[in-house]
């Protein structure tokens, strides 16, 4: 885990090398750490599995046996921070059996259910990926659509979208950052919180950290100095640049 403020701070000393100040302001920092932040993720993600040390670096995004309500007509809804499916569902059979669920086509949906030798049964249920409305989120249709009432599901979430919460002295104009957690953050008399309360007061820290190790730092300050504009020498962009490899040959 990356604490917010630090990740800010050393971005911050990276970009005021030209001495021209606060050069990214929380508020900036908050609307560019949700880019780099997905950016982060789709390195590592694109590499996911790959070999045994990938995959210990996204453990941390893997969620296991996710219980997932199967509703009228075998749809069942996707977690909200579902990414990507990993293996195969299963649902547990009146005998205790567990029974994995084959992700089909809608085409090879079509053509199973045509014939009754291949139709999906309750013993070899099937389940396709698709929207039960034009506006609605993406959905598990499971078939057969009736006997099954909970799922179990293996897949890859999306990361916390990292956040940076503070506090601001009126008179300094110095940053106070809040922790992570949700937690009550007391401001003092004589400042003034992000959301514009002003102390003494109390108020609820919205920061959340990032997920990501510290070896992780160097890629993410240089992929938020290129969404900055900001130039870097060229070793500091080599050592962001080629960090996910590093990592994993180090592992």
């Amino acid at each position: 885990m990356l604490y917010s403020y630090v990740v800010y701070e050393t971005v911050l000393d990276l970009s005021r090398k030209d001495l021209r100040g606060r050069s990214l302001s929380p508020e900036e920092f908050n609307r560019v750490a949700r880019i780099v932040n997905e950016k982060v993720f789709a390195q590592y993600y694109s590499e996911f599995e790959e070999n045994s040390e990938n995959s210990e670096s996204m453990s941390g995004f893997k969620v296991l046996g996710e219980a997932v309500a199967v509703g009228v007509g075998g749809i069942a809804p996707l977690p909200a921070n579902y990414f990507h499916i990993c293996g195969m569902p299963y649902y547990i059979d009146t005998g205790g059996v567990r029974r994995r669920l084959d992700l089909v086509s809608t085409l090879e949906h079509a053509k199973r259910d045509m014939d009754y030798l291949t139709q999906a049964t309750l013993t070899h249920p099937t389940f396709r990926f698709g929207i039960a409305t034009p506006t609605a989120d993406m959905t598990i249709h499971v078939a057969p659509t009736t006997g099954i009432s909970t799922i179990y599901l293996d897949y890859i979430r999306t990361p916390d979208v990292p956040y940076l919460d503070y506090y601001l002295n009126d008179s300094t104009a110095e940053y106070t950052w809040c922790p992570s957690g949700g937690g009550n953050v007391s401001v003092p008399l004589g400042s003034t919180a992000r959301n514009g309360t002003t102390g003494a007061a109390i108020v609820v820290s919205a920061t959340v950290d990032w997920e990501f190790d510290s070896e992780d730092l160097p890629l993410i300050c240089a992929m938020f100095l290129q969404e900055m504009g900001v130039q870097l020498p060229s070793s500091e962009l080599y050592e962001g640049g080629t960090l996910s490899e590093t990592k994993i040959n180090a592992q």
